[in-house]
């Protein structure tokens, strides 16, 4: 008998059953899932995961230009588990530090890379593919626009006073580079019933009832951009009014924010009211999203749990120093602080001899007010 396969269906994989055979038995012999993909596009994001995440903003905009397309993302491995379990991507290729080699061989209708990083644009130039926007790599091994619809973002990256004025979204900029109508939307961050249910058990765990608010603080800012961290004293004192009122605060963070978590936790100990936790520093980024999930708001830096829980629909309080709050789209749900008395805003350094700096001039006062208004929001909502 031969066998029959329609390779070019949106669902096909080639060294694996589709997910609609997995999920009923069919096959392609009149199968009433067959969709022809019209489109094959390529998506060039590699990092940083808080950039991969709110770039998927803009996928309802792609899929609406380009009926029944293919979309295939190349990201960094690390970045690769936010983009997971998400319907309107079709296949996630991890990159890791060498170019895929299936790209040597496969052909794609558009190319996007969002990156003028040398590696992003290395591979957006080394695919094929007909039309490309966004950012490639000359002989020279510099980056340079495509078009002229990725002009200004690159510019950006290239003079202070450009960034520092700019007053547009990341997600229009992105649209703009892709040739793409807005309005963008949310990102987009899909969880599954058991990652659901990890976060609800860990908040059993951590002793939270049903009805208790539950404040998140993310008290750290990553590696890269330490300055984008606020006060341990600050965190101290939100967790402190917030679980004497009675609501449940989880202390949220990574590998560098195991420390002053415990620090934090030890500085609480006394509260009656309501409870500090600690909720782990070393969960993967899923259970991380999944444990953000059970926040009703989440107080960040310019962070990627900022994009996670914008992604996740919580009520967001962010507060900016050295980054730019201009390109930052809370998408309604939340308010953004900066400080007040700083006039070098969003300067873009690790490091800062100011003090005190643009992130210890925010005072609790503003943050707690901030948080009051988001969780009567939450209710509201």
């Amino acid at each position: 008998m031969e066998l029959f396969f329609h390779r070019d269906c949106v669902h096909y994989r080639s060294d694996r059953p589709c997910a609609p055979h997995k999920r009923e038995g069919v096959v392609c012999d009149g199968c009433k899932y067959y969709v022809p993909s019209r489109t094959r596009v390529l998506i060039v994001k590699l990092a940083a995961a808080g950039d991969v995440l709110r770039t998927t903003a803009i996928l309802p905009a792609l899929r609406k230009k380009y009926e029944n397309a293919s979309v295939h993302w190349v990201t960094a491995a690390g970045s690769a588990p936010l983009l997971d379990k998400n319907p309107t991507i079709d296949r996630i290729i991890p990159f890791h530090g060498n170019f895929p080699v299936e790209l040597l061989v496969e052909e794609f209708d558009v190319i996007m890379n969002f990156d003028a990083s040398v590696d992003s644009a290395a591979i957006a130039t080394a695919a094929r593919g007909r039309e490309r926007y966004g950012y490639g790599l000359d002989p020279a091994g510099f980056s340079f626009a495509y078009r002229p619809s990725g002009e200004a973002w690159l510019a950006m990256g290239l003079r202070d006073d450009y960034k520092k004025s700019n007053r547009e979204t990341y997600q229009n900029h992105i649209l703009r580079i892709a040739e793409l109508e807005g309005p963008a939307e949310s990102p987009q961050l899909i969880l599954t019933d058991a990652e659901r249910e990890f976060g609800a058990a860990k908040a059993k765990e951590y002793g939270i009832r049903e009805e208790q608010r539950v404040v998140g603080l993310n008290t750290g800012a990553g590696g890269r951009w330490p300055l984008k961290r606020w006060t341990e004293e600050g965190f101290c004192e939100i967790a402190r009014r917030f679980a004497n009122a009675g609501a449940a605060v989880l202390l949220l963070g990574g590998p560098e924010e195991v420390e002053r978590n415990k620090r934090l936790v030890a500085a609480t100990r006394t509260i009656k009211n309501g409870r500090v936790v600690d909720a782990g520093c070393n969960n993967t980024m899923r259970q991380f999203a999944a444990i953000v999930d059970r926040c009703d708001a989440v107080v960040t830096g310019d962070t990627l749990a900022m994009h996670v829980a914008t992604a996740l629909g919580k009520q967001v309080v962010a507060l900016f120093g050295p980054t730019s709050s201009a390109e930052i789209d809370l998408f309604g749900r939340g308010e953004k602080i900066t400080s007040t008395e700083m006039p070098c805003l969003v300067c873009y350094l690790n490091q800062c001899d100011l003090d005190p700096n643009c992130m210890n001039t925010i005072s609790p006062d503003r943050v707690e007010q901030a948080v009051l208004r988001c969780l009567a929001s939450s209710i509201a909502g």
